[in-house]
């Protein structure tokens, strides 16, 4: 089991790893962004860095012309990286799973004293056991937003309802227009478009101000699990961590795999 999961996680990792990081390193700066423009009176929707940083994140700069629900070369990659990083990170857990507590305790230290070879290796380990959980949820979420038949799969594994096929949508002089499940998600102009467009925001934009200026339904679960919302500060900051831990383990993946691979050329030079 172990030697199979090995070769899955070997060759997922390679060819999909590079984009595993940026979607780790962007995530990161995207939560980070997010959080700390409000102290300096910036909003997100205006700065030029932020919507670069989100282009690249979901769509590695290939936007498609219906952001909402139409497909890219980016969005496609992106998106079937992130599925495969589920499996890489699922397999991670069976190979490096301890058999014993002395092991476990093996495992989740850093040794500083034994080469750099064996430090990088025992970060890629040690990390990847302390931000599996959170990986794990941003990773299996993450395609929610690319594929309607993954969301549907997702929102039944989870119990959510899916909205109606034929959905109602707002003209601009405010009437309800009847759409199609086609152009249900289509955006009426520019703005439109980048106001609906998913963000990492503790408040969705898709909330309704009541009475009182209460706001009316909660965020919904899919956008709280991948962004981290769903345990206020605390799990947002947890989440930064996990996605900044998760951008440089395929690094070191990388640098142990060129270690191993130049290993086994010397070996054979020398044989």
């Amino acid at each position: 089991m172990k030697k199979f999961c090995l070769k899955l996680h070997k060759w997922l990792a390679l060819p999909l790893g590079a984009f595993m990081a940026i979607l780790c390193f962007t995530g990161f700066l995207l939560l980070v962004i997010k959080d700390i423009s409000p102290l300096f009176g910036f909003d997100t929707n205006d700065l030029p860095f932020y919507t670069g940083v989100k282009q690249l994140h979901r769509w590695l700069f290939m936007v498609p012309e219906n952001p909402r629900g139409g497909l890219s070369v980016g969005r496609v990659i992106m998106a079937l990286s992130s599925m495969c990083m589920v499996l890489v990170l699922l397999t991670g857990v069976v190979i490096w799973w301890p058999k014993s507590k002395k092991m476990l305790k093996s495992r989740l230290k850093v040794s500083t004293d034994k080469g750099f070879r064996r430090f990088v290796y025992d970060t890629h380990v040690s990390l990847g056991i302390y931000a599996f959980v959170f990986l794990f949820l941003m990773a299996l979420t993450g395609p929610v937003f690319s594929f309607g038949w993954y969301r549907q799969g997702m929102s039944k594994l989870f119990g959510q309802k899916m909205p109606p096929k034929e959905m109602k949508t707002p003209s601009e002089k405010g009437e309800a227009l009847p759409s199609t499940k086609d152009n249900a998600f289509a955006k009426t102009n520019n703005h439109q478009a980048k106001m609906d467009a998913p963000a990492h925001s503790d408040v969705p934009k898709d909330k309704k101000a009541g009475p009182g200026g209460k706001k009316k339904g909660g965020p919904k679960l899919f956008k709280q699990l991948h962004t981290g919302t769903w345990g206020g500060w605390l799990s947002r900051v947890l989440y930064a961590l996990a996605a900044l831990i998760g951008g440089f383990l395929p690094i070191s993946g990388y640098y142990l795999w060129w270690q191993k691979h130049q290993a086994k050329k010397l070996h054979k030079a020398k044989g």
